[in-house]
């Protein structure tokens, strides 16, 4: 997975072997600054305006791209389409289209990377320098600057949940490495990445960064055929010894101790906190979704607030609290209150369509991505960050153009 010699570098054209070194920088841009660059990065930008550009010799390849990547391309489309249309008929926050139809972006470029290639070490170069210059920002904010969570410039959960989705990916890297500098490389970065995670105070973080590391060691010592039963206890001991280093950095001792707070005050019916807050919004969600099953009642706060607001007062909620965010802290009951169970489905076919047809260990790379989003989705809307669904997108139309390569060369 390091050393894929596409078409480009075998005695092609001066304009492919260009290319190839341009796909290349770009994939390296995107990760890199993913977290500490400008919102609209070039790099996507740059990469689609050559998808575009290369479409007439690209779609050549339409019959062994769709061999390989059907799923992923149905799934993109029928929720980026989905999105288009509810929100252009619903007009809530303003019919914004942006997010949905940037996403769409990912096809011409899966088209474009599939025929023109990149280079795999500039992936993992890139997610280790995302993984150093965000974990630094986050260390200087918490330790130089003194404040109580990391988050470089964006809100702490948001700057956790991409820095997370970094450091697992780098440190699968690591565990695919064939030489012992690429392993300390990304291993180090990886470090960085889980040092930033950590000092994000993202609790909802905790459960899925054990379920990635736990994967990847699965996966590692599977590849060295060790035995099931030592697996299992390496495995406990791992997570046992993950979890006693985790417990000694003041940022989560802080988090754990206000958890406690958090159930103290919830036992003794005081919601006014944290968890107290989500238990609201989720009972609201929980409300919109018996009222609305089929197609919810669409993304806008103020609309949602308005509806459930004789809900609230019934219940003496804070009726602050479906105001006061602009989601519901849970990526499932936000999904169906928003878009109700046709919209679950199609995020469900975005989020598995990446997944189906897809072969170790491109598909270790997405399993990853997709255990941070599903669970991390229990106590956050990870999705309505709009990095870390572009990330993901870009994760998986690389790994599938990567695949596709690959198997043009048998």
């Amino acid at each position: 997975m390091f050393t894929l010699h596409f078409p480009a570098e075998r005695g092609a054209s001066a304009v492919e072997r260009a290319l190839y070194a341009l796909n290349s920088a770009l994939v390296f841009w995107f990760f890199a600054f993913l977290i500490t660059g400008p919102k609209q990065t070039l790099a996507t930008t740059a990469l689609l305006l050559l998808g575009l550009l290369s479409l007439p010799v690209t779609l050549r390849m339409a019959p062994r791209i769709w061999a390989q990547s059907a799923p992923w391309l149905l799934g993109l489309g029928a929720y980026c389409a989905f999105q288009i249309v509810y929100r252009l008929i619903d007009g809530g926050l303003d019919a914004r289209l942006d997010p949905p139809a940037r996403y769409l972006g990912a096809i011409p470029i899966l088209f474009h990377l599939s025929r023109f290639g990149f280079g795999m070490g500039a992936l993992w170069a890139g997610l280790a320098a995302g993984c150093v210059l965000s974990g630094a920002v986050g260390a200087y904010e918490v330790l130089i600057e003194g404040l109580p969570r990391a988050g470089a410039g964006h809100h702490p959960i948001a700057y956790g949940s991409l820095l997370a989705l970094l450091t697992v990916s780098t440190l699968h890297g690591a565990s695919l490495a064939r030489t012992t500098p690429w392993r300390i490389i990304l291993g180090v970065s990886a470090l960085a990445g889980l040092a930033g995670v950590l000092l994000s105070g993202t609790r909802g973080l905790y459960l899925p960064l054990l379920g990635c590391i736990a994967f990847i060691g699965y996966r590692q010592l599977k590849t060295c055929a060790v035995p099931t039963r030592k697996i299992a206890l390496a495995a406990a001991a791992s997570l046992t010894l993950a979890m006693v280093a985790a417990s000694q950095v003041p940022a989560v001792q802080n988090r754990f101790e206000e958890s406690k707070a958090d159930y103290a005050q919830i036992s003794r019916g005081n919601l006014d906190n944290s968890f107290g807050h989500r238990l609201q919004m989720w009972h609201a969600g929980l409300f919109i979704i018996s009222q609305e099953p089929l197609l919810g009642i669409g993304p806008d706060v103020h609309k949602r607030q308005a509806f459930a607001r004789a809900f609230m007062e019934e219940n003496r909620y804070g009726s602050f609290v479906l105001s006061q965010y602009d989601h519901l802290h849970n990526l499932y009951i936000n999904e169906l209150a928003s878009f109700g169970l046709v919209g679950l489905v199609a995020l469900g076919g975005l989020l598995f369509g990446a997944l189906v047809r897809t072969s170790a260990p491109t598909r270790d790379l997405i399993v990853l991505a997709l255990i941070i989003i599903l669970l991390e989705g229990l106590t956050e809307t990870v999705l309505s960050h709009h990095r870390l669904a572009l990330a993901f997108v870009m994760l998986a139309t690389l790994a599938r153009a990567q695949q596709v390569a690959t198997a043009s060369q048998r």
